[in-house]
């Protein structure tokens, strides 16, 4: 959001090398060095600082399609495979397939956060099993879950172009009639739900998870867990203990680089 509210028309998150790469409509010396003034919101909201910046004019004609060079088809954990839908890899029969079309919007399973995200949810989804996806992004924990055979999903995001996106991946996934995209500022529209969640998940950054953190445990069910993402590691101490204030217990740690997933359970 950093970049895209200082002017660029789209961003891409890249694993390999880990690296951000926005694409700006128009190149401009003026416009480049307000980024780059623009980067150290970075740091205030809890991510990794930027370490060296490259600028490259490309094409008109390729911005919109050069991102897809480095969204390919991948397998999570032991059955979950993210596709993008012009991709032409064949799944094997037992696994389960999210065809994602990303548009500008975060969670293609590339970053890490998300690709931990999908290994847990392999692991704590059960059949039947009521879930909510806080800042869904383009639906991907979201449909995961349904696929996994959560009987309910609530997906919310305060974009109104990533709840476009997600909707219209849902759709695309034929889990229509399981996940809800619904726009709205996040734990406002859960808190409007009367029955409570088994599993909440929400991978967004550690200040959120912090400041957020004792609106979480009414809206779960006693033993519900709570998936948390987007964390880098010096700044896991704060989000631990801010959960463990308010009632929960850490289940469960992993770790990808410098980005830090877990669950907790409310006790």
């Amino acid at each position: 959001m950093v970049l895209l509210d200082a002017g660029c028309s789209g961003v891409e998150l890249r694993d390999t090398p880990p690296s951000i790469v926005a694409y700006l409509p128009d190149f401009a010396t003026e416009q480049v060095e307000h980024i780059q003034q623009r980067l150290s919101d970075f740091e205030a909201l809890g991510l990794p600082p930027v370490q060296k910046v490259v600028v490259q004019q490309v094409a008109d004609q390729e911005w919109h399609t050069l991102w897809r060079r480095h969204f390919r088809s991948r397998k999570y954990g032991k059955s979950l495979r993210v596709q993008p839908t012009w991709s032409q890899h064949r799944p094997k029969p037992e696994e389960r397939v999210i065809h994602l079309d990303p548009g500008l919007a975060f969670g293609t399973g590339g970053h890490p956060t998300t690709a931990l995200c999908l290994a847990l949810c392999e692991a704590y989804v059960k059949p039947d099993m009521r879930a909510a996806d806080m800042g869904t992004g383009t639906g991907i924990l979201s449909i995961a879950c349904a696929l996994l055979g959560a009987r309910e999903v609530v997906a919310v995001d305060n974009d109104e172009l990533s709840v476009k996106i997600a909707q219209a991946n849902v759709e695309r996934n034929g889990v229509g009639e399981r996940v809800r995209v619904l726009l709205g500022e996040g734990w406002t529209v859960l808190e409007e739900h009367e029955e409570a969640f088994a599993l909440i998940l929400c991978n967004i950054i550690s200040t959120f998870l912090i400041e957020t953190a004792p609106r979480v445990p009414p809206l779960l069910k006693s033993n519900g867990y709570y998936i948390v993402s987007g964390t880098i590691g010096r700044n896991w101490h704060g989000v631990r203990t801010a959960l463990e204030a308010v009632g929960f217990e850490l289940i469960e740690r992993r770790k990808r680089r410098t980005w830090v997933a877990a669950v907790f359970q409310k006790r």
